[in-house]
């Protein structure tokens, strides 16, 4: 890779970053750019070996991870999106998240390319029905974009609102030894991001940009207030009120579906 190549973001030049060992064996160049301080890999060619396991072993919080992420999600669907909508787990891993959001009553629905669904079976999407949904999650996807504009095109083919995660580097930028989101021992995180390549990145496709100023952002066409969604994107804020939005759950019906029986 040269040391002259262009940003994935903004196109400015990047220069070469650090040096660290990725899953254990193969060194690998880390580049940042110098205008919105986007860090990505060289080219990620050991990418088949990482994802010779679709979740790492060393994502230990998976599971409280979803269970804030629902508590979040349901806080913004109800103030922003309404819950009555059409809405999409994109990456949507083993289906936990699905379960949960059907569970507090929207109709969320699973799509995954590498992963089995295992928790909201007769619920994954038909990507082949041209339907469009009112909001995409893409939890944990944005790090493993190697190229994100082609990634957030897609994404925008599916909805004109995205919220994803991502971890914002800190300032200033840190080596890949000191920094656990680098992921080096599984080698499956290549793109990281500061606030303004973010914004960059939704300027570049005539999206807003709102966050909460750390894990929680959203791309989307609608103006909403910027200070209300950093409020509200944030667990503590959720977990004090989402308790409190009385939707039905789709649980019953659900079971009933796929059953044909009512649950007891």
């Amino acid at each position: 890779m040269s040391e002259f190549m262009s940003c994935k973001i903004c196109s400015h030049p990047t220069e070469p970053f650090a040096r660290a060992l990725v899953l254990g064996r193969y060194q690998a160049e880390f580049y940042r750019c110098g205008s919105c301080g986007f860090i990505c890999t060289e080219d990620p060619y050991w990418l088949d070996e990482a994802y010779s396991t679709v979740i790492t072993g060393s994502d230990v919080g998976l599971v409280r991870r979803n269970s804030r992420l629902a508590t979040i999600v349901h806080l913004l669907l109800a103030v922003f999106f309404g819950s009555s909508g059409r809405f999409l787990d994109f990456a949507g891993g083993y289906g936990l998240f699905v379960r949960m959001m059907r569970d507090r009553g929207f109709d969320f629905r699973w799509f995954d390319r590498y992963c089995t669904n295992l928790f909201a079976g007769g619920f994954a999407a038909d990507m082949d029905d041209g339907g469009a949904y009112d909001l995409v999650t893409a939890f944990e996807v944005f790090e493993h974009l190697v190229d994100p504009l082609t990634g957030l095109d897609e994404l925008m083919g599916l909805s004109g609102s995205i919220l994803l995660t991502t971890d914002l580097l800190p300032e200033p930028a840190p080596n890949p030894h000191q920094w656990w989101y680098y992921g080096l021992e599984h080698g499956q995180h290549v793109s990281f991001y500061t606030r303004k390549s973010l914004e960059v990145l939704a300027e570049k496709k005539g999206l807003r940009f709102y966050s909460n100023g750390s894990t929680v952002h959203l791309f989307t066409e609608r103006k909403l207030p910027a200070s209300l969604f950093f409020l509200l994107a944030r667990h503590r804020t959720a977990s004090l009120i989402a308790p409190f939005l009385g939707n039905t759950s789709l649980l019953d019906d659900d079971f009933s579906a796929l059953s044909g029986s009512k649950l007891s």
